[in-house]
């Protein structure tokens, strides 16, 4: 009996070290950092954020389909305000809406990350977040049309600054779990200058303005990792059936992307490779996840006590399953898992089999 105490005792003392532990890292974190800045958005002093909306439709439809607007309005981020945690983190001085509601990035220093707006913040990242500063509306080009003037920027025309001066703004964090561009410099597409812009705003036929001509222009889509057909093109898998060890190896490599594997916050890549007999029957089941892993589940992608198993650009992760006698079917089923979704909503993007 004693003894079981005794492993009670340690236990508890274990749970409450614990607590202690976190309550002092939120303390310590909320009061080491700055109280997160809201200001007025810069805006264009004739034009309204909605008045970009409904001359762009074309460039709009795309953009409402993004996580650039879903950064607020989607989903995850209403479950968020409807439980007041964005005020939660606010009080934490964990400035999450200085991404999901940036004021104008473009007046940013380099380096700099932006700070949350006060106006029409529900818009997530908009057109003015991106295109508008105190010199005015700028693009790619000075041809406002006929509804305003626009002022040429090169860090639009210029693939590589415009990763490494607009994008790197929000998608390089401080926090581990979201250095997009950091991890991009050393791979072999920064190298060859293949960019943000090439995978995630591919140049479409398309207006630009309602009713107006078709033109080669970027698609504003934002397509990432939550669109199956790009996780199809980033996986590099296969199976090999090793014989004299009577064994199944799945190897990922990540050569396909031009950063880690998952790329940013607490999504996972789920793989789940699955041994049948000859008769269809089930024989071994493995899982196993790549990605960012609360170890104390919640909504904080800044919380402390995480397992972070990406795969990092150039590197392969392997799983191995024994093989039972006779023949059969050795499979590997790909999933994605997206916090901003609910579990039960795992996306299967790809499976791939082999006969032993």
């Amino acid at each position: 009996m004693s003894g079981t105490l005794r492993v009670l005792r340690i236990a508890s003392l274990s749970v409450a070290a614990l607590l202690f532990t976190s309550v002092a890292y939120f303390a310590f974190g909320a009061l080491s950092r700055d109280t997160p800045s809201v200001v007025q958005g810069t805006t264009h002093e004739s034009l309204s954020r909605e008045s970009c909306v409904e001359c762009h439709a074309p460039i709009a439809a795309e953009w409402r389909e993004s996580y650039h607007f879903l950064s607020v309005a989607g989903p995850f981020w209403k479950r968020i305000r409807d439980r007041s945690f964005d005020r939660l983190f606010e009080r934490l001085r964990v400035p999450c809406m200085n991404c999901h509601a940036p004021a104008n990035i473009l007046d940013l220093p380099p380096g700099q990350h932006p700070v949350e707006r006060a106006d029409a913040p529900e818009l997530g990242v908009d057109c003015v977040s991106c295109h508008v500063s105190d010199r005015g509306i700028l693009g790619p080009s000075g041809e406002g049309g006929g509804a305003h003037e626009a002022t040429e920027d090169r860090r639009f025309r210029d693939p590589v600054m415009a990763t490494t001066m607009l994008c790197a703004a929000c998608h390089d964090e401080p926090s581990e779990h979201a250095r997009t561009v950091e991890s991009w410099r050393s791979t072999q597409f920064a190298k060859d200058g293949v960019t943000c812009l090439h995978c995630h705003m591919p140049e479409v036929e398309a207006p630009a303005v309602t009713g107006g001509p078709k033109r080669l222009r970027r698609s504003h889509s934002f397509i990432a990792d939550k669109d199956p057909r790009m996780l199809r093109g980033a996986l590099n898998a296969s199976i090999t059936i090793v014989s004299e060890t009577r064994e199944a190896m799945v190897r990922i490599t990540n050569d396909r992307m031009g950063h880690s594997f998952p790329a940013s916050g607490m999504n996972s890549l789920i793989v789940e490779v699955a041994v049948h007999d000859e008769s269809e029957r089930a024989v071994t089941t493995v899982r196993r996840s790549f990605g960012t892993r609360e170890l104390i589940p919640g909504y904080l992608d800044f919380w402390p006590f995480a397992e972070i198993s990406k795969i990092p650009y150039g590197e392969s992760r392997e799983m191995t399953v024994e093989l039972p006698t006779g023949h059969g079917v050795v499979s590997a089923e790909f999933r994605y898992r997206d916090w901003f979704a609910l579990r039960d909503r795992d996306l299967t993007f790809a499976r791939i089999e082999k006969a032993y």
